[in-house]
């Protein structure tokens, strides 16, 4: 059987960790499973096949909206082309057994990657294609100790619910990689000859999605990148939202009725999201949210004080694309098909507009990456919680308060962060606004306060010399490796 030719990506960047599991799983005289699944466009294809592009794979891909028969004809056709027998195409077989009998006679001896590509397509999302590929892994595929199985989706709700959770492969699937966005650093190596400043302004807008990254960075610049390919008739980022759905939940229109809630306001409640919704058959409202968790489109957070299932707890995108698309892109989709910014795309989006957003952007994204700024300040070691800070008190006293980021640590220390993404260096005007803010805040422990501003241009003269800041952490901090 001739396997698939994968050829060496020599710009492929990060993914370190992975690559380093990946290699000793192939270096292991044993058969093994791999379960990886993450959203769409994450790099989950690029990373197994240049991790395993010596190894001898062959890849069975299944195709969106194809029913259970015509998956099967599709995976034969396949098979056909790795065999070099056209005699392959022309069986219609019944199951999926006769299918991985069929390549057990291939893959018995040797090094063999067997790579299943979109496993919720190929499974029409039922759990036939996962129980009959166990009796033949238990009965043929574990026999070859040189056999990797890869199980590869971008839907995470069923690869974890019906893939790694199923009864069929329980305790089978000994290699699970949940793959994520790529960090800030990993963004920049990624872009290439960017500032950090342009690199942090992707990551706001696009996330960490490399697919996405490189679109962005097809232009003289990020700025010119993000709009050419939002606001141009048939531009890859405005009619993405769609497609997201169409791989990632399996069509159910409630994820679509959950989301388009959510970019109405910054946030919801559990309680505002179960009055204005009426969720349809299809799943409850915290297994659909959960779902949404998963595939890093939603986050849940509670004040950093209060457990997560608190009545306070509120719901909100995370996915950096979404936000991007409900903001600037979605209100606009028709003026965008008529092709009314098609010559001057970068006068759709306005520079004013888009800082004020990328501010609140940059605050989520200090808040995912609270190890990041406890390993700048010093105090990684140190056992704390973290996270934003509001309740009810506040909210009735200063609607809107919210202090960005609170550590309460164990050494006896709240470490109080304020965070800018303004282009300028922030000035002293800020230490008003966090007094305001301090006042608010319940330090019943009468802990001590360390005051930490958090700015990608950095402090300006006056407050550098007001001394009011015990800490200043910027964007060059923030992409330093020594901290990755």
């Amino acid at each position: 059987m001739k396997p698939k030719e994968i050829k060496e990506n020599k710009s492929f960047v990060g993914r370190d960790y992975e690559l380093e599991r990946l290699k000793e799983i192939g270096n292991r005289k044993e058969s093994s499973i791999i379960v990886t699944y993450g959203r769409r466009r994450v790099g989950k294809t690029e990373l197994m096949e240049q991790a395993f592009r010596k190894r001898n794979i062959v890849k069975f891909e299944g195709i969106e909206g194809l029913p259970e028969r015509a998956q099967m004809g599709r995976v034969m056709d396949q098979l056909s082309v790795y065999t070099q027998e056209p005699l392959h195409a022309k069986i219609a077989i019944k199951s999926w057994s006769e299918f991985f009998m069929l390549l057990d006679g291939q893959l018995k001896k040797g090094v063999w990657t067997l790579y299943f590509e979109e496993v919720q397509w190929l499974a029409n999302y039922k759990e036939t294609f996962i129980s009959e590929l166990k009796f033949a892994w238990d009965n043929y595929f574990r026999h070859n100790p040189n056999l990797i199985l890869i199980l590869c989706g971008s839907s995470p709700s069923f690869m974890i619910n019906k893939v790694l959770h199923s009864r069929a492969l329980y305790n089978r699937s000994q290699h699970e990689f949940p793959l994520k966005e790529f960090t800030l650093p990993e963004t920049l190596c990624f872009l290439k000859r960017r500032s950090p400043r342009e690199a942090t302004d992707a990551y706001l807008t696009v996330g960490g999605i490399p697919e996405y990254l490189k679109w962005i960075n097809m232009e003289s610049s990020i700025f010119l990148g993000l709009c050419k390919h939002s606001f141009v008739s048939g531009g890859f980022f405005s009619h993405e939202y769609e497609r997201i759905f169409t791989s990632s939940m399996a069509g159910n229109r409630n994820y679509k009725k959950i989301i388009e809630y959510l970019s109405l306001r910054r946030y919801a409640t559990r309680s505002q999201l179960l009055k204005n919704l009426k969720i349809e058959s299809g799943g409850t409202l915290s297994s659909l949210l959960q779902d949404l968790a998963t595939c890093g489109f939603v986050e849940k957070y509670a004040p950093y004080n209060l457990k997560e299932n608190s009545l306070l707890a509120r719901y909100a995108i995370t996915d950096a694309y979404l936000q991007f698309y409900f903001k600037f892109i979605k209100p606009h989709a028709n003026s965008i098909d008529n092709g009314d910014y098609n010559t001057e795309p970068a006068t759709k989006l306005h520079a004013e507009t888009l800082d004020k957003w990328l501010g609140f952007a940059f605050e989520r994204l200090c808040r995912k990456n609270h190890r990041l700024i406890s390993k700048i300040l010093g105090f990684e070691s140190v056992r704390y919680k973290s996270g934003a800070f509001f309740n009810r008190l506040t909210g009735a006293q200063n609607p809107g308060y919210q202090i960005d980021l609170v550590f309460d640590r164990a050494d006896n220390v709240h470490t109080v962060c304020e965070i800018k993404y303004s282009r300028s260096p922030v000035s002293s005007k800020v230490i008003e606004e966090f007094e305001k803010k301090l006042s608010l805040f319940p330090n019943h422990g009468k802990k001590s306060i360390q005051r930490v501003l958090i700015s990608a241009a950095g402090a300006g003269r006056s407050l550098l010399n007001n001394g009011y800041m015990d800490r200043i952490i910027t964007l060059d901090d923030m992409f330093d490796s020594r901290y990755w």
